[in-house]
């Protein structure tokens, strides 16, 4: 992965995979607030198990990949709200 356009901080964007405790420190968010978001959300980065569920030998990860298009995504949207809130340039000389 390219961290030349990344929005993640370098901790996490030369990883292929992160923790839901990655997560909530990103956000710094509880992890109540991680699976909300992943529960409510759809575009929010889907969980991915690795392992056997059957015998409890199993992980939960989110593709760093997702997660940083995701980030991107809420920026830009963070952008274009505070637009609106931006002072009018005013040529009046």
């Amino acid at each position: 992965m390219s961290n030349t356009d990344t929005s993640l901080p370098k901790w996490l964007s030369g990883r292929r995979y992160c923790t839901i405790k990655d997560l909530m420190r990103l956000f710094e968010v509880s992890r109540a607030t991680i699976d909300r978001w992943h529960r409510e959300n759809p575009s929010f980065p889907r969980k991915h198990k690795f392992g056997n569920p059957f015998n409890e030998n199993c992980s939960t990860r989110f593709i760093v990949p997702e997660v940083n298009a995701y980030v991107a995504m809420i920026e830009g949207d963070r952008a274009e709200w505070t637009k609106q809130f931006d002072p009018v340039d005013s040529d009046t000389k």
